[in-house]
């Protein structure tokens, strides 16, 4: 494939500061903004309950500050990757490849804090859900992933999956660490992502109750009902992701799903049983909550869902990877591409 990071780098070269980015020429002629890497994330603990129900707005809002740089880098490379038109030679998508590309040479989000920050780590776990789903995006596109980028998603990776290996986190983030895993199992194989996120799988079904229910989730007291949904999303993510690796779920995996599924639908349309579980007057999630779901898991919804829920919801997803359901496509054509077809039975 074409590699456009030379005339990126050459532009950057005579970029002009204009506001809070550079910009530079694109290939094709047209400004391109140039995100400075972020390397490190040192961030407040959010919640200030023991159960990790009521969030401390003050911490989120200046870790929303603090993390501003590399939103913005995620979103502009969601937009350009989600663009029907985005290829190589294509202004937006060139620019978005020279940015990823120069995150990658400066290694971006691979330094830790000292102190170590909880939060930081937590939150670079997420991030690297969009950052390998972008990746994905860029191959799809027809473009290809340089030494340096390879070397750059292998060190996140690697040190995401063994932070939770050794970790004795049993809720959503293991979940999401594990889709980070077989996503990256998608752009390169690596036997220790695949491990994992097969383990994990295998924990997250055991995980959910004939209820539909999760015990760890279930312990998040106000923020039950949106835990659940987070552990859902996080699943179907990985769902996706196995089946484009070429690990079909089994019937029984299905209904585990679908009963978790089904507890979240019937608990937006009625709360008073997980508030008696839960012990706490449930918190209602917005769009945010529905754009995975949606997006990825449409075949599990009933009609709680659309009755009780938001089915209009956006599901453009900020630093996720860009458009769900977008993603969800992706991965499908990864999954009817893939070579040897495995089977969880």
């Amino acid at each position: 494939m074409t590699n456009f990071l030379p005339k990126v780098f050459i532009a950057a070269l005579l970029s002009t500061v204009v506001g809070a980015h550079s910009y530079a020429a694109s290939p094709a002629g047209k400004s391109c903004p140039v995100f400075s890497p972020v390397m490190s994330l040192s961030l407040g603990d959010i919640y200030a309950d023991a159960q990790g129900s009521v969030p401390n707005e003050a911490v989120v809002h200046k870790n929303r500050d603090l993390t501003a740089g590399v939103d913005e880098f995620m979103r502009y490379l969601e937009k350009a990757l989600d663009n029907p038109d985005a290829r190589p030679g294509e202004s937006s998508a060139a620019c978005a490849y020279g940015n990823f590309a120069t995150w990658a040479k400066a290694g971006a989000l691979t330094t830790e804090p000292k102190p170590f920050s909880r939060e930081g780590a937590a939150k670079r776990s997420e991030y690297l859900i969009g950052i390998n789903i972008l990746a994905l995006k860029f191959k799809a596109a027809g473009f290809t992933m340089d030494p340096n980028m390879l070397a750059w998603l292998r060190s996140l990776n690697r040190a995401n999956t063994l932070s939770f290996e050794r970790g004795t986190n049993r809720g959503n983030l293991r979940i999401w660490s594990a889709a980070a895993a077989a996503l990256y199992a998608l752009i390169e194989r690596d036997v220790d992502a695949l491990n994992f996120q097969d383990r994990v799988w295998r924990e997250a079904m055991e995980a959910i109750h004939d209820d539909g229910t999760i015990d760890v989730e279930m312990a998040r007291s106000h923020r039950a009902l949106i835990y659940h949904m987070f552990s859902l999303s996080a699943t179907l993510v990985l769902r996706s992701a196995r089946e484009a690796l070429g690990y079909w779920g089994t019937s029984q995996d299905n209904g585990r799903l679908r009963r978790l599924a089904d507890n979240i639908g019937r608990t937006l349309c009625d709360q008073h049983e997980m508030e008696r579980a839960a012990k706490a007057v449930q918190e209602i999630p917005g769009d945010w909550a529905y754009r995975v779901p949606i997006g990825y898991g449409a075949d599990l919804l009933n009609s709680d869902w659309s009755r009780c829920g938001r089915p209009k919801a956006d599901l453009s997803d900020p630093t996720s990877g860009g458009d769900a359901r977008r993603s969800a496509q992706m991965l499908r054509w990864f999954a009817q591409h893939a070579g040897t077809q495995r089977s969880t039975r």
